[in-house]
């Protein structure tokens, strides 16, 4: 078994000097995080090196050298780097998945350039997956990549990260390209997110722009299942805890102290981007420092901005920003003693960073939005038997995991300046307390155990997904089952209708059959052995008008009625439901829920929501259901909830009592029934163990096979009758 894992970039790059290449290590949480992968499966990488060389020699030489780490590159030109990487995803995608609608960028040549690298990366997969892979796409560079991969290979295990925020679908819709991008996600099997917001974020973009509904964590999207799940990403603890023992650390530390003096120190690491709050950052501690005149020459803040595309125009803003900001505060409160900040514009090494992390009073992380920020984790994680306090923002992944951290809104200054306070009169007792409960937490959810639990996963879906595929009708299961057919004597054959037979619609008076559906279940119910039921939840008036003519038996309202011999009769003895209690609660829902509608069914009333928004429509569902479960105790009836409906009956009525009903006038030697509801599944558990029970749309453990639609259940009857 392997594991293919696909980047924008390799884990390493190559660099060109004199005409000469080498490699070296490329730095960053994610090649950082995927090299922890630890699996007995042999791994490849596919990514982009880092250059692009025109000489075919460089190439193939490249590709051959990286072969033997059994990395596979992907050859890209300067104006793809250009347009795809610095234009689509980072101009486009980075500024709308981070809230920073005013940056958004927008081309078309951007989306032209991302489609076509997506392109390129199936092609170069193609060439290297084989059938039994796992695959594993990262991040918002490739978010086409699944759907072009599923093309190629339609029963490979496919997996997919997002390592930065997923947007509200209300940011999320103004992309052009919206439906294009889920699409090109729904080719996975499993899509990952740091925090369960960003899951949730996700799940109403792809009901509201592409219609798909979802049960949980699990959308149903062209026969497969697509499960959506929170993997918080996590860093080698037991590396950065340590690592301050390490003797290179320690005489670090010691220079930084002898440079930086006595003072308390507050620490601040982060990449050049709009997204970290640098300057809000920066106006916190100077409130701090004016409005505190007893930490003034006591507190000092050692910033660390790790140069990022400062080529950009927005960034280079933000860096003249950062600097005039630094070079005001150090100007106004400077003595010949002391520094307010000290400024580093440059990336540190590992050593260096863990000992800042280690001398540093305070950790002040306040980006305005980040997937999870690592930062925060390595500094607790470095605190070794040494008191710190974490400052962290509320809008950073991370925050849900940490939370013995001072949490602050990075957009309030106040609140920066409270916080440093508080950090700063936090006993020791109370500081140690904090940092060791993050400590548990973090040295139990390693890096490791992040890119362990995402395999593991992907793994045990794809294991469900080829037990629900063995139970997908093909044309191997019709030939057996036509076979049984074709050789039994007495037939038993029951359909229910909407979404069975018919496809779910918003107007249920749109689901009359068509002329196909008519035909083949009137070829159907002209065969002597068979006896064909129409087992539904509609009412009988409707029943009789759209199938009456048809020769076959009609079952209304889950089992309440049925017509035998041109005429109805009736299952139960109760009477009609007339409760003005339980009416005006079904009215008042109603009011409060638009698209929403009652039908008054002869024996029962049915609060319908199939075309109401989904997240108000779930909400009042449980209003609903909450409000009448006393009156309908009182009255002992019952409150069934089905697909987009709450239907309230008489106790003890389902699909199952006609069922009963039919098998006790008569054996038979072949029975097929076939729904598409949680209602219909009262009918299957009333069949004995050799009926043939077929759930249509979502897999469900109550059917022996599964169709994907009402188009498929109305090919396999057809094939029943040729």
């Amino acid at each position: 078994m392997r594991i293919i894992i696909i980047s924008n970039r390799l884990p390493i790059k190559a660099i060109m000097k004199n005409n000469r290449y080498h490699f070296v290590r490329s730095e960053g949480g994610l090649a950082t995080g995927l090299r922890s992968l630890q699996s007995d499966d042999e791994i490849h990488w596919i990514g982009w090196p880092g250059l692009y060389p025109e000489d075919n020699n460089i190439k193939k030489s490249i590709t051959e050298e990286l072969l033997e780490k059994k990395f596979h590159p992907v050859f890209l030109s300067a104006e793809h780097i250009q347009d795809y990487y610095e234009g689509y995803s980072n101009s486009t995608l980075w500024p709308l998945c981070h809230y920073f609608y005013s940056l958004i960028n927008y081309d078309k040549r951007f989306w032209e350039a991302y489609k076509e690298v997506n392109k390129i990366f199936s092609d170069v997969a193609a060439k290297i997956i084989k059938p039994d892979d796992t695959v594993w796409v990262q991040d918002y560079q490739l978010m086409l990549l699944p759907a072009l991969i599923r093309k190629d290979f339609p029963d490979i295990a496919i997996g997919y990260f997002h390592h930065i925020p997923f947007p509200s679908y209300e940011l999320f819709r103004v992309l052009p390209e919206r439906a294009e991008i889920l699409k090109g996600l729904m080719g996975a099997d499993l899509i990952g997110f740091h925090t369960h917001d960003y899951m949730r974020h996700f799940l109403s973009a792809a009901y509201r722009v592409l219609g798909l509904e979802f049960h949980l964590d699990e959308i149903s999207y062209e026969s497969r299942k697509v499960h959506i799940d929170a993997f918080p990403m996590g860093i080698n603890y037991t590396k950065h805890y340590n690592a301050p023992k390490n003797n290179s650390v320690r005489k670090i530390a010691q220079s930084f102290r002898s440079q930086f003096g006595s003072h308390s120190l507050v620490l601040s690491v982060d990449r050049l981007d709009y997204t970290k709050g640098i300057i809000n950052r920066l106006k916190g501690f100077e409130d701090f420092i004016r409005n505190h005149l007893e930490y003034r020459e006591k507190t000092s803040l050692v910033m660390v901005v790790v140069p990022s595309r400062d080529n950009v125009e927005s960034y280079a803003e933000l860096k003249a920003r950062i600097d005039e900001t630094i070079g005001n505060i150090n100007g106004n409160y400077s003595t010949l003693n002391w520094q307010p900040i000290y400024y580093f514009y440059r990336s540190f090494t590992f050593e260096k960073l863990i000992a800042l992390y280690h001398i540093a009073d305070i950790a002040l992380v306040s980006p305005l939005r980040d997937g999870m920020n690592l930062v925060a984790k390595e500094y607790v994680a470095a605190k070794r038997d040494q008191p710190g306090v974490l400052i962290l923002s509320e809008m950073a992944g991370a925050a849900i995991e940490l939370k013995e951290a001072i949490i602050i809104n990075p957009n309030n200054v106040e609140e920066i300046e409270n916080a440093l306070v508080e950090a700063m009169e936090m006993s020791t007792g109370e500081k140690m307390e904090r940092l060791q409960k993050m400590q548990q937490v973090i040295a139990s959810q390693t890096i490791s155990k992040w890119t362990a639990d995402f395999i593991k996963e992907l793994k045990l879906i794809k294991e469900k997904t080829k037990a629900i595929s063995s139970r997908q009708i093909d044309k191997k299961i019709i030939k057996d089952i036509k076979k049984q057919y074709d050789t039994t004597g007495k037939r038993l054959i029951i359909l229910d209708y909407d979404g069975t037979l018919v496809p779910l619609v918003k107007d249920p008076k749109m689901s009359v059959p068509d002329k196909n559906l008519l035909k083949i279940l009137d070829k159907l119910s002209h065969d002597p052995k068979n006896k064909v039921v129409i087992n539904s939840g509609r009412n009988p008036d409707i029943l009789d008008g759209w199938l009456g003519h048809l020769n076959v038996l009609l079952a209304a309202e889950h089992g309440v009625f049925y017509k035998e011999k041109g005429k109805w009769h009736k299952n139960v003895s109760e009477k009609p439901i007339i409760n003005k209690e339980i009416m005006n609660i079904l009215k008042y829902i109603t009011g409060k829920t638009p698209g929403s509608h009652i039908e008054t069914k002869k024996m029962s009333l049915v609060w319908h929501y199939r075309n109401s928004d989904v997240w108000l429509a779930e909400l009042r569902e449980r209003q609903l259901v909450d409000a009448l479960m006393m009156p309908c105790s009182r009255q002992n009836l019952q409150i069934m909830k089905g697909n987009k409906v709450v239907e309230i009956k008489a106790q003890g009525i389902n699909k199952g009592i006609e069922v009963m009903r039919l098998l006790k006038k008569e054996t038979y030697d072949f029975i097929i029934a076939m729904g598409d509801d949680v209602t219909d599944e009262d009918m299957f558990h009333s069949l004995p163990d050799y009926a043939l029970t077929i759930k249509v749309g979502p897999y469900s453990d109550s059917a022996k096979y599964n169709l994907s639609s009402p188009e498929e259940s109305v090919a396999f009857l057809e094939n029943l009758v040729v």
